[in-house]
């Protein structure tokens, strides 16, 4: 395995804590995705208006992450890099149309083959790969699904808890840009997609509410086990909120009023040298996907957005209590992440696919019980492809040998200042690669990349002093040596970036 600093090396000899490195119980770790979720959202990283009181509690206990960004542009990209430990250009997947099963290296074990490997029941409550049928064998693994299809030949457990169907009356309720579901289908999908406002649905009806009943119910089952070879547990819960389409049950789509919601940022008109200028001036891939949002739509949209992170939020509080009640808090990981970022009007953009900010920047909360940073926050760059090797630090999981991140375990440690790794790496399909550092976001646009301007190969943003991304410096002379640094870090690769003592 990689070798770790001397910080950690002595934290590991003289450390009192939960899990030191010789105690032999293995800690539980609950891990909870949301989808295309804003990187500031959260009231806990900033965002006055959003309500997140249970997800804020949950960063208060643990280490809030301000600099956390995953390595693809979509779901199917990011989840094969960080479920595996792997970039992009490793897993083979680059976007959503690609399976998993036809193009992931052979011999490729990711969380849920380390963690049973280690001895942990494993449970996956909703989404985890892209699809069950884009990653079958992988998803086989767990020893329990629920809300998310079986693989053929799966012979797990029944459903822990069953619920009534429930047939959605969104169709007359929410806010859509075309009035009357459409008969085509690829019209129908854009009309669904395009929809936000109430779900039609009681919040109980609702898939996220049912996720998280049943990782509640998962969790006192547990927590009343008594056999002696109990296993420790490793809980996937997703989420599919906030992603679109924004509706979501009565009381949180009518939390907040648009007229109080602020415009985006980074207005189209301000915008100098911008790479997005398709993008921004044509339809969205999930939402708006006619045409670009008029500003009351826009404060409508971010409302019913706010609305649904809200939802999840009350739904993840059922979660938390559950682990306090049972006191497996005491004894439990619980790592929360959006699996990507989102743009919400910023730039006249919405959803993801680009290098921007919004895309790559995405929220990271973790709590380790007994951790000394606990209650702080960091501005270290963390990387979503650092998960995994987080998990094999702390769980006693086996090295699998080919892990293209480092674990942040240091992070959480700490008790001085210690250095950081320099930059994180991402991509935007495989049609761009950007590298983004404490103070600056520098990209490069292959021959064939979607959206982008005519003739602009790279962009290069201060982000320090333009944190919006509002002026490209690329054609700046007075930034030519950065430039070249910066390009230069991007083609040695993520290797190159690491802290003094990690590597081979």
């Amino acid at each position: 395995m990689r070798k770790t600093i001397l910080l950690l090396a002595l934290w590991f000899v003289f450390s009192g804590g939960v899990f030191a490195a010789e105690t032999e119980k293995k800690p539980n770790v609950l891990f909870i995705i949301l989808e295309d979720t804003h990187w500031n959202v959260f009231g806990s990283y900033g965002n006055p208006i959003c309500q997140t009181p249970n997800i804020d509690k949950l960063a208060q206990s643990g280490v809030l992450f301000e600099r956390a960004y995953c390595q693809g542009s979509a779901c199917n990209a990011t989840r094969a890099s960080f479920i595996n430990g792997l970039r992009p250009a490793t897993t083979r997947v680059w976007h959503n149309g690609q399976r998993i099963r036809d193009v992931l290296p052979e011999g490729i074990r990711g969380m849920p083959e380390l963690f049973k490997e280690a001895g942990y029941t494993t449970i996956d409550i909703g989404k985890f790969y892209h699809t069950t049928d884009f990653a079958p064998k992988q998803t086989a693994v767990f020893d329990v699904i629920e809300h998310q299809s079986r693989p053929e030949g799966w012979q797990g457990p029944p459903p822990l808890l069953t619920f009534p169907p429930a047939q959605p009356d969104w169709n007359k309720k929410a806010k859509s840009r075309k009035k009357g579901e459409p008969q085509n289908a690829q019209a129908r999908s854009h009309w669904y997609s395009d929809s936000y406002g109430d779900s039609g649905l009681e919040p109980e009806q609702e898939g996220d509410r049912r996720a998280a009943r049943v990782a509640v119910a998962h969790l006192e089952k547990f927590a009343v086990e008594k056999t002696p070879d109990k296993k420790p547990f490793f809980l996937a819960l997703s989420q599919g909120k906030p992603h679109t389409p924004y509706i979501s049950p009565t009381k949180f789509a009518t939390l907040y009023d648009p007229e109080t919601i602020p415009a985006p940022p980074a207005p189209f008109e301000t915008l100098k040298d911008f790479p997005y200028v398709v993008r921004a001036t044509v339809g969205g891939p999930d939402i708006f996907t006619q045409s670009p949002s008029t500003p009351q739509e826009a404060r409508e949209a971010i409302a019913a957005y706010y609305g649904c992170v809200t939802f999840v939020d009350e739904n993840l509080g059922l979660v938390f209590d559950a682990l306090e009640k049972t006191g497996l808090d005491k004894e439990t990981i619980v790592v929360l992440i959006g699996d990507h970022g989102v743009h919400l009007g910023d730039h006249n953009i919405w959803s993801k696919y680009t290098l921007l900010e919004g895309t790559h920047h995405a929220p990271l909360i973790v709590r380790v019980p007994g951790a000394k940073e606990n209650g702080k926050r960091t501005k270290e760059l963390v990387e979503f492809v650092d998960l995994l090797p987080t998990f094999v630090d702390y769980c006693g999981l086996k090295d699998p040998g080919h892990l293209e991140g480092i674990s942040f375990r240091p992070l959480l440690e700490k008790d001085v200042a210690i250095p950081w790794k320099k930059a994180a790496f991402l991509t935007d399909h495989d049609f761009g690669h950007a590298v983004r550092t404490p103070k600056y976001r520098y990209a490069e646009f292959g021959e064939n990349a979607r959206w982008v301007a005519d003739g602009l190969k790279a962009a290069l943003y201060d982000v320090e002093k333009d944190p919006e991304e509002v002026v490209n410096l690329i054609n700046d002379p007075a930034y030519d040596t950065v430039k070249k640094e910066l390009a230069d870090l991007l083609h040695k690769g993520w290797k190159d970036a690491l802290p003094p003592g990690y590597g081979e």
